[in-house]
């Protein structure tokens, strides 16, 4: 478990390709076990708790996309109990029917401190 924000956003964005190589199991160890969290991610759904969060995370995984997912332009915001992280989301890949990808995306990820850990409860991201 990542103790320090820096580390959790680097394994959040390490689950995130894994999930686009059709593992979406990592994002379980690394999303808070709490229900009050939330996912409105890029395929448009409001995801809120802990089953419907994962239930997405299920579903965009198995969608078989190939590619990668690049953080760039990365800004943290820390308390001893919250942080966030802002930035740009970098997408390429290629789908299934061999149709390419690319996109550039704003994200925005909330972290709270559990047990002296970092634990992801929010993630939102949308095209500019």
């Amino acid at each position: 478990m990542p103790s320090t924000l820096e580390a959790a956003a680097d394994a959040f964005y390490a689950a995130g390709n894994r999930l686009l190589a059709g593992d979406g199991s990592a994002f379980s160890a690394i999303w808070s076990d709490a229900d009050d969290i939330s996912h409105l991610g890029p395929m448009g759904a409001i995801c809120t708790g802990r089953a419907a969060v994962m239930e997405e995370f299920t579903q965009e995984s198995a969608m078989g996309f190939e590619g990668t997912l690049v953080a760039d332009e990365r800004r943290f915001v820390e308390t001893a109990e919250m942080g966030y992280l802002v930035c740009v989301e970098r997408t390429r890949g290629m789908t299934k029917a061999g149709e390419v990808i690319t996109a550039d995306i704003r994200a925005t990820t909330i972290f709270r401190k559990e047990a002296g850990h970092w634990r992801v409860v929010h993630h939102h991201t949308d095209r500019f």
